[in-house]
């Protein structure tokens, strides 16, 4: 796994060699258990079924509905309960792990899933907004996992739009070429957050599963962090 020298919470991005996290696929199960203790997680992996979608739900929502046999519909998880590990899937998508302090009382983490709508529906600061409302200092530090670089990634005017809404400025854009990862990290740092932007493209890299090199056939990796 790789990991951000700017977080101090336990956690780590997957690639091929940490196994396919694709929902269903066969040995995802215990590929993320492997993952979890080795972030020394005190529970089940919290996982959510990823919609492209703005909401964003506490990791103990998670692990209730995975005791009813469901799955919330979310596309963020974040957490304030010691021991969590909190976990979202992408395959080209923008993983973003967050973390900061509970007011001195202990430590709270996200882990938020980011493609090109849930950027244009403002995901990050929908997110960060969410915590901030428990724990106003609450979010001081992120890191932008590995994503489709903006040179691998041309898109239509619809993605255009939609991105240009939120993100600052137009460093993320080329012609009709856009960087997601860069995109949310302008968005991270115009809320005061500091960011370490691990800078890997999924297509380019063969050591990550990349939805626009391999298609249906390719699987998923992981973020993952522990509050």
């Amino acid at each position: 796994m790789l990991r951000s020298a700017l977080l101090e919470a336990p956690h780590g991005f997957s690639m091929i060699a940490d196994g396919d996290l694709r929902p269903g696929a066969a040995g995802a199960v215990s590929a993320g258990q492997r993952l979890v203790d080795g972030l020394g997680g005190a529970g089940p992996l919290c996982l959510v079924h990823q919609v492209h979608g703005p909401r964003v739900v506490h990791g103990d929502v998670a692990q209730t509905a995975a005791l009813t046999g469901t799955v919330e519909a979310a596309d963020a998880l974040w957490s304030d309960r010691a021991g969590q590990v909190l976990s979202i899937r992408v395959a080209d998508c923008v993983p973003i792990l967050l973390e900061g302090d509970r007011e001195g009382a202990g430590r709270v983490v996200a882990a938020v899933h980011a493609g090109w709508r849930g950027t244009a529906l403002d995901i990050v600061r929908e997110t960060v907004g969410v915590i901030r409302q428990v724990y106003p200092s609450g979010v001081r530090r992120a890191a932008v996992g590995p994503a489709i670089c903006g040179r691998c990634y041309e898109v239509g005017a619809e993605v255009l739009t939609g991105v240009s809404r939120v993100a600052p400025g137009r460093a993320w854009r080329s012609g009709n070429q856009v960087d997601l990862a860069l995109a949310n990290t302008l968005i991270l740092e115009s809320l005061g957050i500091e960011v370490d932007w691990l800078r890997r493209c999924t297509r380019c890299d063969p050591g990550f599963w990349s939805y626009r090199r391999d298609g249906e056939a390719g699987g998923r990796q992981a973020a993952l962090i522990r509050a």
